[in-house]
């Protein structure tokens, strides 16, 4: 089944709960601090886009609204908002 859109995280929304994290099931999601080393606020990161699925999980499971589907146009994985 090919997927039709792709996870794009708010990273001013996101909070580094890692909940988006934990529902992924292709485990594509990971997170991420804003300084080295560990240091700074953390959040979530697409981080194997070929690897998603486009289920959405991540969407239905975020409390802040910080993760949105957006579509995929042509074969480039160039996102377009989905209206």
């Amino acid at each position: 089944m090919p997927r039709l859109a792709l996870p794009v995280i708010d990273i001013n929304r996101c909070t580094g709960c890692g909940r988006c994290v934990a529902a992924c099931p292709e485990h594509v999601l990971w997170l991420e601090t804003e300084k080295p080393n560990g240091m700074g606020s953390k959040y979530a990161v697409l981080h194997d886009e070929p690897g998603c699925t486009g289920c959405a999980k991540c969407v239905v499971v975020c409390p802040f609204y910080a993760v949105e589907m957006v579509r995929i146009s042509g074969l480039a994985s160039t996102p377009t908002k989905l209206a």
